[in-house]
């Protein structure tokens, strides 16, 4: 038997035992969980992120599924990473990689104490929103310069014309203008009581183009009536027969949450909510190249409800309207490969929707070399299309092992196209008139006449073209040759002569020239330039008057940051400086009007008057 000694002895040993062997326990335990934890971090930094697009499998059943597939290939954007340590490491290293890219008759006119046309129009009947309207009594400016924009209204009195009230537009509920109130425009209804405002806005995180309806029967005090909203950022639009035909474009974002169609359906409503284009309303292309949408809307002019929309998805930022026909256009890329060469040539086509029955169909789709500058590259006359482009030509050969491709060849020029209406072949064209290198800078038709201007516009040079296209079959034309400056503008003017407005030896230079057409060619009568100065692109800031031979425009001074509104006679002989009248603001801005001999300027909140004698 032990003693207590011995037995007190053996049960601290035990106790010691217990003790070390709890300890291992939890050494072994610590050491699972540590090597279990490194495991899982190992995991989170080094498995491989996935590379396949997001499944849509559950919107199989979906009208919109083939969209859905397009839009999935065109916005989705693998990390460019690898993974977790790649990206949260990389930085440490070196530069981080940088982000990828997602990719009808005109029944306006002067009447008593109704509207009144101040806006140059491209087509008679088919009235073009700007930021200048007027009655016989009031002019109406859309002040765009401001946070939110300002319908400012002028009482015409000559020299004592005042501002006699002004409204300030709100974007709605949970909506801003952020930002976009330099596009807006307005129209005004045919008997001078209504204006109907187009202004982007910014609305449950997207751009939408709101139609904002104010009544001005009482000019003194204009009241909202009545607004919708369209997807997308406002691009142009017309009146015809009292409607507004909206067309805007809409982007869609990197990788858009298919549940939410708000984030790739073109849709329309008003405050109450909106509602998505059916798949029979929407044109996909199969050559579709870009994740956007051009969206025409017909808005009734009277409540503005929306009547009709369609949109075509991929297409480009162009849009031109006839008096029957809305004409937009899809450019891409077209590739032939031949052995180891590979052409690549700029490629336009251009889809028409009827308008003139009260609705919008599809009438067909034409294709035509080169790309689309703008509206006025566009024309219809007599069931045909006629169409500007500048050509862009590839070509590429293998460097011998036939994978690496070395450029050889790169061709830029000018082409225009007549397009038949009835069945969208091509009934004649001109192609490649233009001396090698140069591009399409302006372009107007008039009847059968095109007038072109390309221009090579790193070297300040161009040619100015007067083309007959009487016979699609037989086009013949005649030029100016190469003279200093390039058009950005064109237009029929006074006498039958021809007005260039655009740039002159040096982007700082504006240049503004008359051309008459002789027996062989085209030559400069008349030409004005003015150094140091900045000036608007826009055709619709320019007043002109071909009648009259006038033509005004807003400079600002480069060196002395000064704004003079510039205003121009041509005599049949030269052109001669009328009047220059400081006022500030953005030449985009800057609207002039004639009336009863007098000569008004509007830009911002200021209003400049002056006697024409």
């Amino acid at each position: 038997m032990k003693t207590y000694k011995e037995r007190t002895l053996d049960i601290l040993v035990r106790a010691e035992a217990q003790k070390r062997r709890r300890l291992r326990n939890r050494l072994l335990a610590a050491g699972a969980l540590y090597m279990s934890a490194v495991l899982a971090f190992t995991l989170v930094l080094f498995v491989p992120y996935g590379t396949a697009m997001p499944s849509l499998s559950a919107y199989r059943d979906s009208e919109y599924y083939p969209l859905m597939q397009k839009i999935n290939e065109l916005t989705y954007t693998p990390s460019p990473y690898k993974n977790n340590f790649q990206k949260w490491f990389s930085g440490l290293f070196k530069a981080a990689a940088p982000e990828g890219d997602a990719g009808a008759g005109n029944e306006y006119g002067p009447a008593e104490n109704g509207y009144a046309e101040v806006t140059d129009n491209q087509e008679k009947g088919v009235i073009e929103a700007d930021l200048i309207k007027r009655t016989q009594t009031h002019v109406f400016y859309l002040d765009v310069a401001a946070a939110a924009p300002v319908l400012r209204v002028y009482a015409i009195a000559g020299e004592e014309t005042e501002a006699v009230a002004s409204y300030t537009l709100t974007a709605g509920e949970n909506a801003s203008f952020g930002g976009y109130t330099g596009r807006a425009e307005l129209y005004l209804s045919a008997d001078g009581r209504r204006v109907s405002i187009l202004s982007p806005v910014w609305r449950d995180k997207s751009v939408y183009t709101a139609v904002i309806g104010v009544d001005v029967s009482n000019p003194l005090h204009p009241a909202e009536i009545g607004r919708t909203y369209l997807s997308g950022n406002y691009l142009t639009s017309r009146m015809v027969g009292g409607d507004i035909l909206l067309i805007n474009t809409l982007y869609i974002p990197k990788d858009p949450d298919f549940a939410d169609q708000s984030q790739y359906l073109p849709q329309v409503g008003d405050e109450s909510g909106m509602q998505s284009l059916p798949m029979c309303d929407i044109l996909l292309p199969e050559n579709a190249n870009a994740a956007r949408y051009t969206v025409v809307c017909r808005v009734d002019g009277a409540d503005y409800a929306p009547e009709q929309t369609f949109a075509c998805f991929s297409y480009s930022e162009t849009a031109y309207v006839s008096q029957e026909n809305i004409f937009l256009t899809h450019g891409y890329t077209a590739t032939v490969q031949e052995g180891d060469e590979v052409t690549r040539t700029a490629t336009t086509d251009i889809s028409c929707l009827a308008y003139a029955d009260g609705g919008l169909s599809l009438r067909g789709t034409a294709t035509v070399k080169g790309s689309v500058k703008d509206q006025y590259s566009m024309d219809e006359e007599a069931g045909i299309l006629r169409v500007a482009t500048s050509l862009n030509t590839n070509i590429t050969a293998s460097a011998g092992d036939g994978e690496n491709m070395t450029d050889f060849i790169f061709r830029r020029n000018a082409a225009v196209y007549c397009v038949r209406l009835s069945d969208f072949t091509i009934a004649g064209a001109l192609e490649s008139f233009a001396p090698a290198g140069e591009e399409v800078t302006a372009a107007r038709f008039d009847g059968d006449l095109a007038y072109i201007c390309t221009a090579n516009i790193a070297a300040f040079t161009d040619p100015v073209y007067i083309i007959d296209l009487s016979d699609p079959a037989d086009i013949a034309y005649k030029d100016t040759g190469i003279i200093a400056g390039f058009s950005s503008s064109l237009r029929p003017f006074k006498d039958g002569t021809l007005l260039g407005i655009g740039y002159g030896e040096w982007s700082s230079v504006l240049k503004i020239e008359i051309y008459a057409e002789t027996a062989d060619s085209v030559e400069s009568v008349a030409c004005y330039a003015q150094e140091n100065c900045r000036f608007s692109e826009q055709y619709k800031a320019y007043f002109i008057d071909a009648d009259e031979g006038l033509i005004g425009l807003q400079l600002i001074d480069y060196y002395k940051g000064t704004a003079e509104y510039l205003l121009l006679r041509f005599d049949g002989y030269s052109l001669n400086v009328l009047s220059r009248t400081d006022i500030g603001g953005e030449p985009d801005y800057a609207r002039a009007t004639l009336i009863d001999g007098f000569f008004y300027i509007f830009n911002g909140g200021q209003v400049r008057v002056a006697a024409l004698s």
